[in-house]
């Protein structure tokens, strides 16, 4: 039997068209493994200008920037965001007012967390049998609260050291929670791949500022993991200077996101997080 050239034509196309179909199938398939597996966290850095020592009046201000957030999954303030860094020995009176109003920034906190259905994160003072923490507060949607107390700190400081570092999973991804001083000490901030992502909170003065840009991009790269820091910005009452410089960097140290230098003011950033297998 002579087979006939158009037919043999015809076959040979239908097979080519079933292998691209197989090729593309395999494509969606895969593609849709990678969109399942990728966790995504939109971020809010609030970087204030905050009112010195008066809680009353720096609640009052956030719940209005919290207020102006975009729907986002994550809202981190700076380090004592109701008080500024008071650490004056004369200020001691003042941190026992500021330590006496914890539960009233927690409540704000779980508040706002429920509110707009994300983890929001600032640190205030906790007090003790005597002694003072910069207990950092993590709240959630649920209500949960988880908190870290600042584990290094100035030894001619008013605070004790916290002695556990805190860790936890929102939405696919693992977040650190570190303060200010946290940052010169990468041996505190050693991921040892527990964590996809380290937060840190500061009141960071502009005289230092070179720093501070230098050490985050280092905690980034060394740990190769996200970086979400936050710093308040303007001058406090006795002229210090504080520049801002809130940002979110990549794992390769990159800058995503930044507020400007000495603003009052909401910048947003991505976290992309592709789970690895």
């Amino acid at each position: 039997m002579i087979r006939k050239p158009y037919l043999y034509k015809l076959n040979f196309k239908v097979k080519r068209m079933e292998r691209i179909m197989k090729v593309f199938c395999l494509f969606l398939i895969i593609s849709h493994l990678f969109v399942a597996q990728a966790q995504t966290i939109k971020v809010a850095l609030v970087q204030p200008h905050l009112v010195w020592g008066d809680v009353d009046a720096n609640l009052k201000a956030f719940d209005k920037r919290v207020e102006a957030c975009e729907p986002c999954d994550l809202i981190v303030f700076p380090e004592l965001f109701v008080s500024g860094c008071e650490m004056k020995k004369a200020e001691k009176k003042n941190k026992y007012s500021v330590a006496g109003r914890f539960e009233d920034v927690e409540v704000a906190l779980r508040n706002w967390a429920v509110q707009k259905r994300a983890v929001v994160i600032g640190s205030t003072v906790y007090a003790l049998e005597g002694k003072f923490y910069n207990r950092l507060i993590a709240a959630f949607p649920d209500s949960t609260i988880l908190y870290y107390d600042k584990h290094n700190c100035f030894k001619k400081g008013s605070f004790s050291p916290g002695k556990e570092p805190l860790i936890f999973v929102y939405k696919g991804v693992r977040f650190a929670t570190y303060i200010c001083y946290d940052l010169r000490f990468p041996e505190w901030s050693r991921s040892g791949g527990l964590y996809d992502a380290a937060i840190y909170i500061a009141n960071w003065p502009a005289s230092r500022r070179e720093d501070w840009n230098r050490l985050l991009r280092e905690r980034a790269i060394e740990n190769h993991v996200h970086v979400v820091a936050v710093n308040c910005a303007g001058t406090d009452p006795y002229g210090l200077y504080y520049a801002g410089d809130s940002q979110l960097l990549d794992p390769e140290g990159e800058v995503m996101t930044q507020c400007g230098e000495g603003l009052d003011e909401i910048q947003y950033g991505v976290i992309l997080l592709s789970e690895k297998k």
